[in-house]
């Protein structure tokens, strides 16, 4: 069944049913002679809190579970290794609790026991729960949760972000809340004028600062096609990154890109 999983399908069903869900078998307890096909493998949390999600990624899957607390991460990692080395797995779907100190490292190791056997990972597909919602997240973002320099360099943008959210959300700003696409473009047009002026005086304090509020306009515009279901900065920001990508191909083609 590969990994043809439907975000907004697996999104709508969290929630449809409280209906109590078993624990799968622990994946360390198990033969590894059972590991073939398509597998899910979650922490012993994610059944509980959502099951409806927990069962659509289980449905035509051989689903196990590892329990971070009671068992050393190491021993996961090995089991891991062996269950890859014997080439019997087709794709594993990963479903941990976001937040949590000790499912989080359950994708590190599938990672890890990926690399080290040379497991395909576009055959690997990553889910957590956090905030009564379910989303999913890359083989990049496990790697960047390795490095905390790199993660420390994305909080300005998340930052700005959630600002934004608040002011427009209700009990937030009635100015900001009030703004529309076409006021927000009014609002770039003397924003990238007051930027034009700080660089014709070389004032780079005020140059920051106007930048800001140009930054700011774009993030608030993309917050209101985000409430309007339409899209949202992150959608953005990727597809302005693939464009100059896609733009410049002799200069990225030799370069493996770590950002």
């Amino acid at each position: 069944m590969a990994l043809d999983i439907d975000l907004t399908e697996l999104r709508a069903s969290n929630g449809s049913t409280d209906a109590a869900v078993e624990v799968p078998p622990n994946l360390i307890a198990t033969n590894v002679n059972v590991f073939s096909g398509d597998l899910l493998l979650t922490c012993t949390y994610s059944p509980e809190i959502s099951p409806a999600v927990y069962q659509k990624l289980a449905r035509g899957r051989r689903a196990f579970s590892f329990c971070p607390e009671l068992t050393h991460l190491d021993k996961l990692g090995f089991k891991l290794c062996t269950i890859f080395r014997l080439d019997r797995v087709q794709s594993l779907v990963v479903l941990t609790k976001d937040g949590s100190p000790h499912s989080m490292q359950i994708p590190l190791m599938v990672q890890e026991a990926a690399e080290d056997v040379g497991f395909d990972k576009n055959n690997i597909r990553y889910f957590c729960l956090e905030g009564g919602e379910v989303h999913e997240f890359s083989d990049l973002a496990v790697r960047k949760a390795r490095h905390y320099s790199e993660i420390q360099k994305l909080l300005p943008s998340a930052k700005l972000r959630k600002v934004t959210q608040i002011l427009r959300a209700p009990g937030g700003c009635p100015n900001d809340r009030a703004e529309t696409y076409e006021s927000v473009v009014k609002n770039l047009e003397e924003e990238v004028q007051e930027v034009r002026e700080a660089v014709e005086k070389k004032d780079i304090d005020n140059l920051i600062e106007e930048l800001g509020d140009v930054m700011f306009n774009l993030y608030l515009m993309a917050q209101i096609a985000d409430e309007d279901g339409k899209f949202d900065i992150l959608e953005v920001l990727d597809r302005v990154s693939d464009k100059m990508i896609r733009n410049h191909e002799s200069i990225f083609a030799p370069i493996k890109l770590k950002y």
